[in-house]
């Protein structure tokens, strides 16, 4: 019975010196995509991919009239069209659409690639940032939360504005060299 009190009071002692120590962790948290929206090059980089998109959208607009157009065009014709003469329009009207489709994915493929190449720059940078406001603060652990990896953590701060304001004044840049 005595080794029991001495195993529990030795489990009791071990316990609340990782207590102890987990007090004095220093837990901050960086929303990244909140702080890639907010860093100045990720708005200029935001606003480029924005104007691209308007550009490509309007060609993409272009063609759905025309196809639209088209479909009108069969479906007022379509009495008065020869077989031979409306399996033609049927299949011009099959052909533009294929092409419309071919189009809208190569538009959301190209795009996708250019916003990854966009930001891939900007996040290594701002893990510099990151690491040099965690330094600076003395952070022991600072976790991403726009991937809802992070649940719960009472205590911990919320460093995203410290990062952003950071990484525009060039830490992101030096600490990532």
């Amino acid at each position: 019975m005595k080794r029991w009190k001495y195993l529990l009071a030795a489990l009791f002692v071990v316990a609340m010196q990782g207590v102890a120590q987990a007090q004095q962790l220093k837990i901050g948290l960086v929303d990244f995509q909140k702080a890639l929206n907010d860093v100045e090059e990720g708005k200029r980089a935001k606003a480029s991919l924005k104007a691209q998109f308007e550009q490509k959208q309007a060609a993409l607009t272009a063609k759905q009239n025309a196809l639209k157009g088209l479909k009108d065009q069969l479906e007022t014709q379509r009495a008065a069209l020869s077989p031979e003469a409306m399996k033609a329009k049927e299949a011009e009207y099959r052909d533009k659409f294929l092409d419309l489709q071919k189009t809208l994915t190569q538009f959301q493929s190209e795009m996708a690639t250019k916003e990854a190449e966009m930001t891939r720059g900007i996040i290594v940078k701002m893990r510099g940032a990151v690491q040099s406001v965690g330094q600076k603060g003395g952070y022991n652990l600072i976790f991403e939360t726009s991937q809802d990896a992070v649940l719960y953590a009472p205590g911990a701060t919320d460093l995203t504005a410290q990062v952003v304001s950071a990484y525009n004044s060039g830490a992101g840049a030096s600490a990532a060299k």
